[in-house]
């Protein structure tokens, strides 16, 4: 993987009766684009996150993000405003089934790098729920 790049990661986790938690990284990683238009931005995830030996890839269309997990950690995300995409999240520990309903996606990103933020409603398992936002910011190295 050729990582020409540095990308911040913020994420702030919200689950009800919890405190907010906020994890927050630089790392290396990978953009380029493909056909249509789409971007993609990949890295791969440290102990920080609780992901080590996961390689996390964001696909950037016009109008949707989708978040593919391999390795460690195995899951597929849709974020499209206003929709609800509901997946396996594979762990070494087993499977678990959530639901994301979307609230907003705010994408400026280019191959020269750029933002981009992600906010949803999740639901795990039909049971915990919560808010989860990421924001990316993505620049050269």
């Amino acid at each position: 993987m050729a990582c020409d790049f540095l990308l911040d990661v913020k994420g702030v986790q919200r689950y009800r009766d919890q405190e907010p938690e906020t994890v927050e990284l630089t790392t290396e990683a990978e953009l380029w684009g493909e056909s249509g238009g789409v971007l993609l931005l990949r890295y791969a995830e440290s102990e920080l996150t609780g992901l080590k030996g996961t390689e996390t890839t964001f696909e950037i269309y016009r109008d949707k993000v989708v978040l593919r997990r391999t390795g460690a950690v195995r899951s597929e995300m849709v974020f499209l405003p206003g929709q609800l995409h509901q997946s396996l999240y594979n762990t070494p520990e087993g499977a678990l089934l959530i639901s994301v309903r979307t609230t907003e996606v705010e994408d400026e990103m280019t191959l020269e790098g750029g933002t981009l933020h992600v906010g949803y409603d999740i639901t795990v398992e039909n049971l915990g729920t919560g808010r989860i936002d990421y924001w990316l910011k993505v620049r050269k190295k």
